[in-house]
């Protein structure tokens, strides 16, 4: 005598199937959540480097104006005439001019004038962010003796 049990006769093979297909539905949608996170950061750094170089042209603009303005400038209007170039001289005689790359980066440059010449003393990328803003606290830490 046959008895019968009532059910869906699932063999080994079928569950298999199945979880091989949930495993690749799986790993298919990770692969899809990586590559557009890797594309938005792959965009991103393109914007930031079309920025850096835009600002770096512009700094590059700003020295040979710099230049042509230290080679014709008598010395009695050198001062305000790099001053009205968007430069300005620090307290060793150091002409500094600032080129902004975003809301937080610039270029900040710094030239010594010897001889109606200008020499680059730095050229540097540099952060300027309001503390506050980014809520960032600033430590006050011990400079050094005798400062």
């Amino acid at each position: 005598m046959k008895s019968s049990i009532g059910g869906v006769n699932v063999g080994g093979s079928s569950i298999l199937v199945i979880f091989v297909l949930l495993c690749l539905t799986t790993f298919a949608t990770l692969a899809m959540v990586s590559a557009t996170a890797i594309y938005r950061l792959a965009q991103g750094v393109i914007q930031a480097s079309d920025a850096y170089f835009e600002a770096n042209n512009r700094a590059e603009e700003m020295l040979a104006n710099l230049s042509y303005i230290v080679r014709t400038s008598p010395e009695a209007e050198l001062a305000s005439r790099i001053s009205d170039a968007g430069a300005f001289k620090d307290f060793y005689g150091n002409i500094i001019f600032i080129v902004p790359i975003d809301d937080v980066l610039l270029i900040e440059v710094e030239l010594e004038l010897e001889d109606q010449r200008l020499h680059i003393l730095s050229w540097l990328m540099i952060a300027d962010y309001d503390p506050d803003l980014y809520g960032i606290e600033i430590l006050n830490v011990w400079p050094g003796p005798g400062m």
